[in-house]
């Protein structure tokens, strides 16, 4: 599939899924709806900044604006769907913070299709967009089921960071004691 038809799909996806959250009466499915949108959000933004705009910027000639706007409006988005997705559906700032969700991701959606898609469909063929297209809509499909945290693009954990754990810090836990002995720790 295209890469380009398959994230627009994907914008369609989650506006209706927030046209649903907003129609929503009851809090539960509400806050369960939330937890899937916010999933969506952290995914499909993951593989554009994975997968799409690398190649974009290889191609791109010229002014990179558009791309930079792209990185930071991914920011706002997962910031207001973090937001929301820590939100009450029965506290009384949720439809507003559901309103900026909407508003932001819509015009990011807008803004990708408008300007950086079609600047991409020029840079690349039909081919690349298709090969691009299946490393997508695998990588969405995985971060779906999986429900990786948001920590930005789909990378490597930074140099000196333990491979076991995406902290840098070890967690200690406190190893068993007998009565008057001072407690002890353990690394993990």
């Amino acid at each position: 599939m295209d890469a380009l038809d398959l994230l627009e799909q994907q914008h369609l996806e989650v506006r209706a899924l927030m046209e649903r959250i907003a129609a929503e009466s009851s809090p539960g499915r509400r806050t369960s709806m939330v937890a899937q949108l916010s999933r969506m959000i952290d995914a499909h933004v993951r593989i554009e900044e994975t997968y799409l705009y690398p190649v974009c910027a290889e191609r791109m000639t010229g002014d990179r604006k558009p791309l930079h706007e792209a990185y930071e409006k991914h920011g706002l988005a997962r910031f207001a769907a973090d937001n929301l997705l820590r939100t009450r559906a029965t506290d009384v700032r949720f439809e507003a913070r559901l309103k900026l969700l909407r508003d932001v991701f819509a015009h990011h959606a807008d803004e990708e299709e408008g300007v950086l898609f079609p600047k991409a469909k020029r840079g690349l063929t039909d081919e690349q967009l298709d090969v691009i297209g299946c490393d997508l809509e695998r990588a969405y499909e995985v971060l779906l089921r999986v429900g990786v945290p948001a920590i930005g693009p789909l990378a490597r954990p930074p140099r000196g960071w333990s491979r076991r754990s995406t902290y840098p810090c070890r967690i200690v836990r406190p190893v068993s004691r007998r009565r008057g002995e001072p407690l002890r720790a353990r690394g993990c």
